[in-house]
């Protein structure tokens, strides 16, 4: 028991100082302007999204970066999603409907979105936005901005996220809580080690010229969590790419209900650890029942120095992702709860090839 004991105090400790290199390292979009505008094609994929676009498109329409055009592509969706886009698109020439056709065989929905969207593209950076996603003013600019300084093929970032219950509160977090603690995000630039990749397709800023050589949605079109998957393509390939923390200029509510964060969060959670299952297992086991082993392998102190180390843990990380640190402290045994039921959930669903997203099995390919 001893060593084990000693392997989860070490291991801990290693999260700590990755999420105190994360935070001292300010990985957050820094704030800058330019006098120069390239076209910004900013494109989104919209599925049953009637209730999130119109807040974006509004967004966009009054946003300070001038020089967009601003696409969407209707993913067959059964609410009142084109016709709001219409509305918007009536009243403002930046704005364009791209009405959807059924599903090819061999894609899954996101990515044909995605790749028929950048065919219509033309801008020299190629913005993918989420539905859900809200922007102020200033974002695009500086995301342009860092893209040249840093000469970059891609960025990504990970939005602010919003949380309005206590389900959002006890699953969310997760997300942040397990990148921010187990990948100091520098490494995603100035290292070329495809291991070391995180993305979110929420934003995803591409270099044009790059994006339309390889087609990445058309090339990992059977990929369920494609923006990983693009981010560690690109690396492979040699190209320049880095994954950044979101500021308040960008922020997202992903999910409104237990229901929907477990069915989110269970189509990719085995992609946080590089597609393992087991990793993710042994993760989730090691920190939720990891103080169980101090307790039998070493002496009394060593629970406080861990349970010290866990709550400084939370509260780096969110600080760094912009988070609520009291609710995430006092929510800390639940989430972890949450995150193995969420593990195991996804473990379920994928051996009966049964996980659902926006009113698809995207566990069945043809």
């Amino acid at each position: 028991m001893t060593w084990i004991a000693i392997f989860v105090l070490s291991f801990t400790a290693i999260r700590l100082l990755v999420a105190f290199v994360n935070l001292a390292g300010k990985q957050w979009l820094k704030k800058t302007t330019t006098d120069k505008e390239p076209l910004v094609s900013v494109l989104i994929p919209a599925r049953n999204e009637e209730k999130n676009i119109r807040k974006i498109l509004n967004d966009l329409v009054n946003h300070d970066y001038e020089n967009l055009e601003i696409i969407v592509y209707d993913d067959l969706s059964e609410d009142n999603t084109p016709q709001t886009v219409k509305q918007f698109a009536n009243q403002n020439e930046k704005i364009i409907l791209i009405e959807g056709k059924p599903l090819p065989e061999g894609w899954l929905g996101k990515n044909h979105a995605c790749h028929n969207l950048a065919t219509h593209a033309r801008g020299k950076y190629l913005l993918f936005l989420d539905a859900d996603v809200e922007i102020k003013k200033g974002l695009i600019s500086s995301a342009v901005n860092h893209i040249r300084n840093y000469k970059l093929s891609l960025l990504s970032i990970f939005p602010v996220q919003k949380m309005n219950s206590l389900a959002e509160r006890l699953t969310v977090p997760i997300m942040n809580w397990i990148l921010v603690s187990l990948l100091p995000l520098i490494l995603t630039r100035i290292s070329s080690r495809a291991s070391l990749s995180a993305a979110n397709g929420q934003f995803m800023l591409f270099d044009a010229e790059v994006y339309h050589k390889e087609s990445f949605h058309k090339t990992l079109k059977k990929q369920k969590v494609e923006d990983i998957a693009i981010f560690r393509l690109m690396k492979l390939k040699g190209y320049r790419v880095e994954t950044l923390l979101g500021n308040y200029s960008i922020s997202c509510r992903m999910y409104h209900s237990w229901e929907d964060a477990v069915q989110g969060f269970s189509k990719n959670v085995f992609e946080y650890f590089g597609g393992s299952r087991l990793l993710a297992i042994l993760f989730g086991l090691i920190t939720t029942f990891g103080f169980i082993f101090v307790i039998w392998g070493l002496p009394i102190i060593y629970l406080l120095v861990y349970f010290s180390m866990t709550a400084f843990l939370r509260i780096m990380v969110s600080l760094a992702s912009r988070q609520n640190v009291f609710y995430n402290l006092i929510l800390a045994p639940l989430q972890q709860l949450s995150f193995l039921y969420i593990t195991f959930k996804a473990l379920i669903l994928q051996r009966k090839k049964a996980t659902h997203w926006k009113g698809r099995n995207i566990d069945l390919l043809k």
